[in-house]
């Protein structure tokens, strides 16, 4: 699985009209996450920052993933928004043998 994380800013016209149904964002983001097979892990808010909105998603591929999101999006939702694949550990330690492979054959500009 793959995680990213996601960072938005909402469109005046959508805090307006989340501010007047009270509308629970983060419910709505778990379920288009998880019609994907993917999980939220996080739904968060973020004070004096470009954009107002963080989730951290994680979600089976790219495809499901642009698939889980694109929905909101396509919207006009958000005025902005970023995606910033994320790894663990886990994907660096998988990652070191594979960089001693081609460390073997890479040579720098001019080397």
């Amino acid at each position: 699985m793959a995680m990213y994380m996601l960072m938005a800013k909402y469109s005046t016209a959508a805090l307006k009209a989340i501010m007047e149904s009270g509308s629970d964002r983060e419910a709505a983001a778990r379920q288009a996450i998880e019609a994907v097979g993917g999980k939220l892990h996080g739904f968060y808010g973020m004070f004096g920052q470009e954009y107002g909105l963080a989730m951290i998603v994680e979600a089976p591929g790219h495809a499901e993933y642009l698939g889980g999101v694109a929905p909101a999006i396509s919207s006009g939702v958000f005025d902005s928004y970023k995606t910033i694949p994320l790894y663990t550990w886990a994907d660096v330690a998988k990652a070191l043998p594979i960089a001693k492979k081609v460390r073997a054959v890479y040579r720098p500009p001019g080397g």
